[in-house]
């Protein structure tokens, strides 16, 4: 009730200053008053709001910054984004002032979407209003984003000139700050080259610890890391002598780690890794094998609002389909075969397989936790109902698992957070208190009525059967 009274006061906060900066003026006859000051004393405005908006007086901002006590700069922001939502957006600042959607998120949301012509915002934000409750803050303007990307009709033109700028700098550290110690390096590449090379420097700096015995911060040993690539061979020699001293799987399921618990991560990770020459040995491979490789999705959402599709890399980040071609140059790309979930085959051991894990991620791209935007893809495969050897084969399926962190997985495991899918493929979660929450493939949706759905008083120690 404090947190509905508080969205309360923030929306009527929003409404008042927008209606104030439609009306407020100087007083009638100030600079007769003021007699030959009447040129310092002439009102400015500004065209705060956008296309169609009413100017607002420059002395609007010390106004509202007295009555609220807070600065002028403040003032003038809350002002533009009141103002703007109203007159871009009336359909999103209505919903403000029923409270279905936050105020801070709808003046945000209207600035996200002022670059496209309106009747594709008024379609965006239409979508992206019904959903947007279910998504944390960052989670909700992820979803923006993409909503974004299906009718931005210069996406790939915008994405094609970007790619176009792409370049590296380096300077020496005399001639940035004069500290002779120090070199700094700007570089504008692709998203996958930035991702990939992030996590080469990572993979590097964990080298430096594990076979150099370096033990400075994680920071300085990606700084280092930067070296180490910098010279091939040396690179090369060290990442052959950190993967000579890992053994390898053997099997295509999800390994252990020294706790007994599975280690998450890609699921390519899993597969059996001979010696292909870029690890051990001499490099003597075509240069084509070695190229990274680039998990795509091509995705066509049934409720998109727009009619183009966009291509989901590494299932975070977005880019027109037309872009596509330049961003992969010089990537393997694999064709995966498409996965038929309502079809996939049971398994009967308790740790699923990798194409298990891939179905289960493919259905879920967040954590199954409520109201959190956390990736998938490293999080535990739980079984709903928990597996019991006795209990026969089959009990591993795309229906009994979800992606969930390990924190709420011990949670659930000792019975204080509890779990069950309903006939929706909805999984509905029964806090400690009581409280439901119905989590699903695009979010969770809000508290359930608790006079419809009833509360649990008594703390149960173990899941509740389906």
């Amino acid at each position: 009730m404090a947190h509905l009274a508080e969205r309360r006061a923030r929306a009527t906060q929003v409404v008042l200053i927008a209606d104030l900066a439609e009306h407020y003026i100087l007083p009638a006859g100030a600079e007769v008053v003021h007699g030959v000051m009447v040129d310092a004393l002439v009102e400015e405005v500004y065209p705060f709001g956008g296309p169609g908006a009413p100017h607002v007086s420059e002395f609007l901002a010390m106004e509202v910054a007295a009555l609220l006590r807070i600065s002028k700069a403040k003032a003038s922001v809350m002002i533009q984004g009141a103002v703007h939502l109203k007159w871009q957006l009336p359909d999103l600042f209505e919903k403000v002032e029923r409270l279905l959607v936050d105020a801070d998120r709808a003046v945000q949301a209207s600035y996200a979407v002022s670059d496209l012509p309106k009747p594709l915002a008024e379609a965006v934000i239409a979508r992206w209003s019904l959903i947007q409750e279910r998504y944390a803050w960052s989670g909700a303007f992820r979803k923006l984003d993409e909503l974004i990307a299906e009718v931005d009709p210069r996406r790939a033109e915008k994405e094609a000139e970007a790619l176009e700028r792409r370049g590296a700098k380096i300077f020496t550290s005399s001639d940035v700050l004069g500290l002779s110690a120090l070199g700094f390096i700007e570089a504008t590449v692709d998203v996958i080259d930035a991702k990939l090379f992030d996590a080469a420097l990572s993979q590097v700096a964990e080298l430096l610890k594990k076979v150099q015995g370096d033990d400075s911060s994680l920071e300085v040993r990606r700084a280092k890391a930067f070296g180490v690539l910098s010279r091939p061979a040396y690179a090369l020699a060290l990442i052959q002598q950190g993967i000579n001293n890992v053994p390898q799987a053997e099997l295509p399921i999800e390994p252990l780690g020294d706790d007994g618990l599975p280690l998450h991560g890609s699921a390519e990770g899993y597969l059996p890794a001979g010696c292909a020459g870029h690890v051990c040995g001499t490099i003597e491979v075509p240069l084509a094998r070695l190229q990274p490789k680039v998990e795509v999705q091509v995705v066509v959402e049934a409720d998109a609002v727009g009619s183009t599709g966009i291509a989901r890399i590494d299932d975070a980040v977005h880019v027109a389909v037309d872009t596509l071609g330049e961003v992969l140059d010089g990537k393997a790309v694999r064709l995966q075969p498409v996965i038929d979930l309502p079809r996939m085959p049971e398994e009967s051991q308790y740790r699923p397989s990798v194409a298990m894990r891939r179905a289960v991620l493919a259905r879920w791209r967040e954590e199954v936790a409520p109201f959190s935007s956390g990736r998938a893809i490293k999080k535990d495969l739980d079984h709903i109902l928990e597996w019991f050897k006795k209990h026969g084969p089959g009990q591993t399926n795309l229906d009994n698992l979800v992606p969930i962190p390990r924190q709420l997985h011990r949670a659930k495991t000792c019975g204080l957070w509890l779990i069950k899918m309903d006939d929706q493929g909805r999984a509905i979660w029964t806090s400690p208190l009581g409280y439901r929450y119905v989590v699903t493939r695009y979010g969770t949706e809000p508290l359930l009525s608790l006079h419809r759905y009833g509360r649990d008083y008594q703390r149960v120690r173990k899941p509740q059967a389906a």
